[in-house]
């Protein structure tokens, strides 16, 4: 993202950033992360090392089976990893979502069979 330039890596970020929107359902940028100096992903970042990363999650969300919110989260976490490197691909984001979280509705719109 430094050097302006979109890659597959700025994709997966980007990708991670909406997730932590969905669970949390905040804007990227909302007010109460403003007035502390951070985002979306330095709030979670707070919250990691905190230990306490499932208060990101909404409370409306309380339906929803922490077997989902789980991997969920965690593949939001690895995406907006500082690193790039420590980013999954996108084809590895697919298949956690997958087996994780959609089981036993894999998608029609991508062949995670290939890379």
């Amino acid at each position: 993202m430094q050097s302006g330039r979109a890659t597959e890596k700025t994709d997966v970020y980007s990708f991670g950033v909406l997730m932590l929107e969905v669970v949390s359902r905040k804007r990227p940028t909302d007010a109460s992360f403003i007035e502390k100096g951070l985002n979306i992903v330095g709030w979670l970042n707070y919250l990691v090392i905190e230990g306490r990363q499932h208060e990101i999650i909404d409370s409306d969300c309380e339906g929803v089976g922490q077997e989902t919110l789980d991997p969920l989260l965690s593949v939001a976490i690895q995406c907006v990893s500082s690193n790039p490197e420590d980013r999954p691909t996108m084809h590895k984001v697919v298949k956690t979502l997958e087996s994780d979280v959609m089981t036993p509705c894999p998608s029609d719109f991508y062949d995670s069979s290939s890379d």
